[in-house]
């Protein structure tokens, strides 16, 4: 927990900034959660270095929250470490160079991948498709290397434009090493924008695949609350393979359930909690390490205190 002195700092420094007791839970795909004791919205990259800068100063930790897609907070909600979520200031979107092969695009954290997509169809730009019909934002997506069948973000990444609590960094793409699904991002570097080149392709095929991959989201996944794979695919294999064959379809704890229709979704109902999930999740591990000996690992991430 920050302790009242820190806190009377915190919120002196950056009063116009912060926010308490801030709910949580609607911010996520999950729709549940307790609350942030402090939570940051700041609302450009001056305003984000500032408050990096307090937090060092005073020796607080900070959490990043993008869209949410892939996140379970803690039903007690975060008390020993401040969250912050960008604010409008980050969703731009734009060309800032190119030729007649290809186009370097500046993209926000804060610009959802839909949209992304949308202006890789309407411009034509290749490299994109497979991330249509994943939700969250280019940040998060960056920040945990998002993809699917086969195409990740990190495809047609040129540069990182990145904060830390020591200033502004810049990282080719070169210089990272990304895994599946991990950006490869040091502790602490928030991403301000991604840059993108993106080689020019035939709109209609791009918009194609795009619609393709749309279809095949659908029809894999259930309605309602849920974040999407609960576990990575293991080498070789696929974790849903293994929890079907492990027996967990359907499987309930509370007010969460293991999907009929993808045995890697865990779908939160009205009166799910996050501890629900959570216990279905370590029920699922013990099933599918006694049924193959396998163990799997979280895809995704526990927002909790330490």
């Amino acid at each position: 927990m920050i302790g009242e002195e820190k806190a009377k700092l915190l919120r002196c420094s950056l009063s116009g900034l912060l926010a308490e007791n801030e709910a949580l839970a609607a911010r996520t795909a999950y729709r549940i959660g307790g609350p942030a004791a402090f939570f940051l919205h700041p609302r450009n990259p001056v305003e984000l270095e500032l408050a990096l800068r307090v937090l060092a100063e005073l020796e607080i930790e900070y959490l990043v929250l993008g869209g949410g897609y892939n996140v379970l907070v803690a039903d007690a909600g975060i008390r020993d470490r401040v969250v912050i979520s960008l604010g409008e200031g980050f969703a731009e979107l734009e060309m800032v160079g190119g030729d007649a092969a290809a186009v370097l695009l500046r993209v926000g954290a804060g610009v959802s991948l839909a949209r992304l997509v949308s202006l890789a169809e309407s411009e034509g730009l290749a490299g994109f498709a497979g991330l249509a019909g994943i939700p969250g934002t280019v940040g998060g997506a960056v920040a945990m290397n998002a993809g699917a069948w086969g195409a990740t973000i990190y495809d047609c990444l040129a540069a990182l434009q990145l904060l830390t609590r020591e200033g502004p960094v810049w990282r080719a793409s070169g210089a990272l090493r990304p895994g599946y699904r991990d950006g490869g991002l040091a502790l602490g570097e928030i991403v301000v924008a991604a840059y993108f080149l993106a080689p020019k392709g035939i709109s209609a095929e791009i918009c194609a695949a795009a619609d393709e991959c749309r279809r095949r989201r659908r029809e894999r996944l259930p309605a309602g609350n849920h974040a999407g794979s609960v576990f990575k695919n293991p080498p070789g294999d696929y974790a849903g393979r293994l929890l079907d064959a492990a027996g967990c379809r359907g499987l309930v704890s509370g007010g969460a359930q293991i999907s009929w229709q993808h045995a890697n979704v865990i779908v939160a109902g009205p009166e799910a909690r996050a501890a629900d999930v959570r216990d279905l999740m370590a029920l699922a591990r013990r099933r599918v390490r006694k049924n193959s000996g396998i163990e799997l690992e979280a895809e995704i991430k526990f927002f909790a205190d330490q």
